[in-house]
């Protein structure tokens, strides 16, 4: 038997004679991380429906139930930064390249795209599905930016959405690499709705008998009203993991200072099992890229969509030819022993000058791979 590719397209016929364009990541499991080829295929289906008049609105989704998708395939990228002579970095280079600038394009789609967020949503997985212009959580929806566990940064714009967030909120999540729950996802703008598990085949149905429009912003409208009226109701939702320790936040990161929120992390208490797991994340992650998340978060927050991701492709060059980024694959991938010998051993003991070269472009302004964005 033919193995299926590992992105799926086809189109649903309309009512009248209108089509929805059905995207499925194909690699269940890997909970469907993406790789180079992946991410192409991708951009190739949405270049051709956004460009198709009979094509209303696009639907993507994760094969399987674990995931949406999980992130980028590190193994990959661990194999190339390892590479010999030419080769090293090239595939690394390549796909950070290729993911940022498609999912870039991704948030200019401007017809209805609807993505479906059940299982993990993480890494660059988010990054595709938070550029969608209607995002629905399911229950089982686990949404986070995990990379301070591997020594890379929180990435595919999450210095433009983390930086966003009521402080110190986009502190925490980066931080510790906290996976965000189905209510705390609405609340806080990562998505719109919350429906069922179950509820796919039911949103599918709902489209192709919706009465389309030439108009897009009706169109956008029509999916609104249609997904809005199959939500769940409050009281079938997860509780708010945010909300019981809003306090211990706000006390712990009072001072926007590394050193000061280090501190009050390993001394504070809270008996909150979601308190206790990111407190942990963050002791066993990257203290230099804790560094640099305080850095994306200072300079993100007055940055466009489209400066950011100039500037996160700069990071991601850096990442792939610093050590930690591949020590801490091995340690939580490869390996799983989890324990990575970071370069720092403290955030304390990060300096400036790594912070500096950890951001130095290796391009000029004029020679930017993302200049024509």
């Amino acid at each position: 038997m033919a193995k299926l590719p590992a992105v799926l397209t086809h189109t649903l016929p309309c009512r009248h004679g209108q089509q929805i364009g059905v995207l499925t990541l194909n690699a269940p499991k890997a909970m469907n991380a993406v790789d180079l080829t992946m991410v192409d295929l991708i951009d190739e289906a949405l270049e051709h429906w956004a460009t198709d008049d009979t094509v209303v609105a696009v639907v993507m989704r994760g094969a399987g139930e674990r995931a949406f998708c999980a992130g980028g395939d590190i193994r990959k990228l661990h194999r190339s930064m390892l590479a010999k002579g030419k080769r090293q970095y090239q595939y690394a280079d390549a796909f950070f390249a290729s993911e940022y600038r498609k999912n870039y394009r991704v948030h200019q789609f401007n017809k209805p795209l609807i993505a479906w967020g059940q299982g993990f949503v993480m890494g660059g997985g988010l990054g595709l599905f938070i550029a969608a212009n209607h995002r629905i959580a399911t229950p089982s929806i686990h949404l986070a930016w995990p990379e301070v566990r591997i020594g890379l940064f929180p990435d595919v714009a999450a210095s433009y959405y983390l930086s966003r967030l009521p402080y110190p909120l986009g502190h925490w999540l980066g931080l510790t690499g906290s996976a965000m729950n189905a209510t705390d996802c609405k609340a806080f703008g990562f998505t719109q709705y919350v429906c069922a598990e179950e509820g796919w085949e039911t949103l599918l149905a709902g489209l192709v008998e919706q009465p389309w429009q030439a108009n897009r912003a009706e169109n956008h409208a029509l999916v609104r009203r249609l997904i809005r009226s199959q939500e769940l109701p409050n009281d079938l939702c997860p509780d708010s993991r945010v909300e019981p320790i809003w306090d211990d936040l706000n006390t712990v990161f009072a001072e926007n200072d590394l050193v000061a929120i280090d501190r009050a992390l390993r001394t504070h208490s809270n008996e909150s099992h979601w308190w206790k797991t990111g407190v942990q994340q963050y002791l066993k992650g990257c203290p230099a890229t804790a560094a640099l998340i305080m850095v994306q978060l200072e300079r993100g927050q007055r940055m466009s969509l489209k400066e950011v991701v100039q500037w996160e492709l700069i990071l991601a060059w850096q990442a792939v030819r610093h050590p930690d980024f591949t020590e801490g694959i091995r340690a939580l991938v490869l390996d799983k022993d989890g324990q990575p010998n970071w370069q720092h051993a403290h955030v304390s003991t990060v300096t400036e000058s790594w912070l500096v070269e950890l951001q130095r472009s290796p391009w000029t302004t004029q020679n930017h791979p993302f200049l024509d964005l």
